[in-house]
């Protein structure tokens, strides 16, 4: 079988493709309806919107198959994406070397006529293709390709119009000075946190349904005030205190996890939200603070930070009881001194609470 050779710009091409955050997304009528009627004006059982990632083809909308992804060694679209300018038109797979042997031709869904428009990024990336597949050996006529172009075009419409989108939420959501998320984002974040925790529930003593010692609907978040902030910016000026604030975003993105959420709130006040239990938090909030204390001390300012964090095994009521819960701490680990942290569980173990650093 003649597996395709990837593009020559196939690092910049799967980067491309990723800016459109597509792959592995739920069903879309705008690209259901493209490929109904790629199927209906071209008389073709099979019509996908195809996009070829870097070890698989997944099929964005598909009609005639119920398959979403195969492997990219079988992908006639991976072949098309080599020339992004021309239209791959393969009249009987069967008598063709490249795909004679492809398990979709002798198996299902019984490839022998494809035609692949390649879809084609503003950048000049192929993404994938719109194609339409029969069952038996054909040509492509003049007006089913002029058809499959439009529609192509339709389907790259679609996908840019959804990466604007995405731009315009990121801009929305992000803080303009540290590029961290802002404190809308973190809400978001923290109310998707809140739900999984209400589905899954936990146990007693902060035991996970199967007796683990974390369940992973628990979460917690962080409330991160700096200590000495107003004087620094008050003394050097505030191109020094947006300075400081870079470095405390720069720490805070060191110690985040995938699964971790990090934001500033606004002013000198930051939070993480951790996927995990108090023992998390603990870990996550001294890597923290001795990641900002280095920064601080290699720089000459006096600053440090105040954390508190609060600890859900059991959801909270709202949004607005997890902040204030940590706000609360945070303003304790102020009164007692500040440069630490103070942790509490909140939920089944909310009298247990340890003050660390």
């Amino acid at each position: 079988m003649g597996a395709a050779p990837h593009t020559r710009n196939e690092a910049e091409r799967l980067a491309v493709l990723k800016s459109y955050d597509v792959l592995d997304t739920l069903c879309d009528t705008a690209f259901d309806h493209i490929v109904e009627l790629a199927s209906m004006l071209s008389g073709s059982p099979i019509a996908l919107v195809c996009l070829v990632d870097a070890k698989r083809q997944w099929f964005k909308a598909s009609v005639g198959v119920e398959i979403t992804q195969t492997p990219r060694d079988y992908s006639f679209c991976a072949h098309a994406i080599l020339d992004p300018d021309r239209t791959l038109v393969v009249r009987d797979a069967a008598a063709d070397p490249r795909f004679a042997d492809n398990p979709l031709v002798l198996g299902p869904p019984a490839i022998r006529f494809y035609a692949g428009v390649p879809l084609v990024s503003p950048e000049g990336a192929a993404l994938g293709t719109l194609c339409i597949i029969d069952r038996r050996p054909r040509d492509l006529s003049e007006n089913e390709h002029f058809i499959l172009t439009r529609l192509a075009g339709c389907v790259m419409t679609t996908l840019e119009l959804r990466r604007a989108l995405l731009r315009v939420r990121q801009v929305a959501t992000l803080d303009s000075l540290t590029g961290l998320p802002n404190r809308p984002a973190l809400i978001d974040a923290l109310a998707r946190a809140v739900a999984q925790c209400e589905q899954h529930g936990r146990g007693q003593n902060g035991r996970g349904q199967n007796g683990g010692e974390q369940d992973k609907a628990g979460f917690s978040l962080l409330y991160i005030d700096l200590d000495g902030f107003k004087s620094v910016n008050d003394r050097h000026g505030h191109a020094v205190g947006d300075a400081v604030l870079c470095e405390v975003a720069s720490a805070l993105q060191s110690v985040t996890r995938a699964e971790d959420f990090a934001a500033r709130l606004g002013g000198d006040e930051f939070a993480l939200l951790i996927a995990g239990a108090a023992s998390c938090a603990e870990a996550a909030a001294a890597r923290i603070m001795a990641d900002v204390d280095a920064r601080m001390r290699r720089d000459g300012w006096a600053v440090t930070v105040s954390i508190g964090a609060a600890c859900f095994d059991t959801a909270p009521a709202s949004v607005d009881e997890a902040l204030a819960s940590a706000d609360a701490l945070m303003y304790r680990a102020k009164s007692e001194g500040r440069n630490r942290l103070v942790c509490d569980t909140i939920g089944t173990r909310a009298a247990d609470a340890s003050v660390v650093f």
